[in-house]
């Protein structure tokens, strides 16, 4: 699944798939499913972010927006171009595409 959103005036593309799952766990050493469950929930629940969440949601924004565009920079050198508030604002996007994608999952069960 892909997507591009707008946020601080920047177009930028997030792209979501089983490679991102396997690309997320060999290059942070966590699991993109169970982070996206942890990040999720702390959102939900407190309405913010600790700073472990925070660092979560940053590799897993990045992540995706590399896996749609090869040519995005290193994490610290994208996330320079943002504001503090960048993550908050992004995350909302990669948690939508992520419930979209569940969603298209568990109807292709119904199927089988």
């Amino acid at each position: 699944m892909e997507k591009v959103v707008t946020i601080e005036g920047n177009k930028i593309g997030l792209k979501a798939s089983a490679g991102t799952v396997r690309h997320y766990r060999d290059m942070f050493h966590r699991d993109f499913i169970t982070d996206m469950g942890i990040i999720e929930k702390e959102i939900l629940e407190t309405k913010q972010m600790t700073p472990e969440t925070s660092l979560i949601a940053e590799n897993a924004i990045w992540l995706m927006a590399k896996e749609y565009d090869a040519e995005i920079p290193d994490i610290d050198t994208w996330l320079d171009q943002f504001s503090p508030y960048f993550v908050f604002l992004a995350i909302v996007s990669v948690i939508d595409m992520w419930h979209q994608n569940v969603a298209q999952m568990n109807k292709s069960k119904k199927k089988i």
